[in-house]
């Protein structure tokens, strides 16, 4: 899935063009939608809490509440890096003209991480957990559109991107959860983290 929508964010950009879907869906929706809502900036990370807020009420995930949380906190710091790096490197002009930092969507990027995150902790339990994520996800790419900050092609990115950063995360984990425990040993432990460019890392001491 995450192959299919870059590529076809990819094929839908100005510089390809070979799905010529931005500007004419730009200009319908201009059309005929209106809205002025900052909910998208609180819906991207909801799914991701939905699932700790979970745990936290006894109702049993992948992991525990303080393993999903570590999960939470890695895969926010890859779709960080992977969507801040990838909006530099391409430097696409946001549909009001005000910055070249467009392609993909941050916000779309965190919203299907967090999606995914709930996904992979408690849709094996039941296929409504997959659902309200994924929705959740998708109604904030689209607000994106609808504000007329994105367009279709950095929506659909952001989407395949935050797939690959939950899928990544959750593969790394078990040999950072090692390094964790072996840390917690040691009463230290030591977590990376990328925040508006910088890469670094915050260290926890067990008193």
């Amino acid at each position: 899935m995450p192959t299919i929508l870059l590529t076809l964010a990819v094929l839908s950009t100005e510089r390809v063009e070979v799905l010529e879907t931005d500007e004419n869906l730009r200009e319908e929706v201009q059309k005929h939608v209106r809205i002025r809502t900052n909910i998208d900036d609180q819906l991207r990370n909801l799914p991701a809490y939905t699932s700790i807020g979970l745990s936290l009420a006894g109702v049993k995930g992948q992991h525990n509440t303080l393993n999903q949380a570590l999960l939470f906190g890695l895969t926010y710091t890859i779709n960080n890096t992977l969507t801040s790096n990838l909006k530099r490197l391409t430097h696409v002009e946001r549909p009001q003209g005000n910055s070249f930092d467009s392609f993909p969507s941050q916000h779309t990027s965190a919203a299907f991480s967090a999606a995914t995150l709930l996904y992979k902790e408690y849709g094996q339990q039941s296929i409504w957990y997959s659902i309200g994520g994924y929705s959740v996800a998708t109604v904030t790419g689209g607000l994106r559109i609808a504000k007329d900050n994105h367009w279709l092609s950095d929506v659909l990115a952001g989407a395949g991107v935050g797939i690959i950063s939950t899928e990544l995360a959750y593969w790394a984990y078990p040999w950072l959860h090692r390094q964790l425990l072996r840390g917690l040993g040691d009463r230290t432990v030591l977590l990376p983290n990328y925040w508006n460019g910088t890469v670094g890392a915050t260290m926890i001491v067990v008193l």
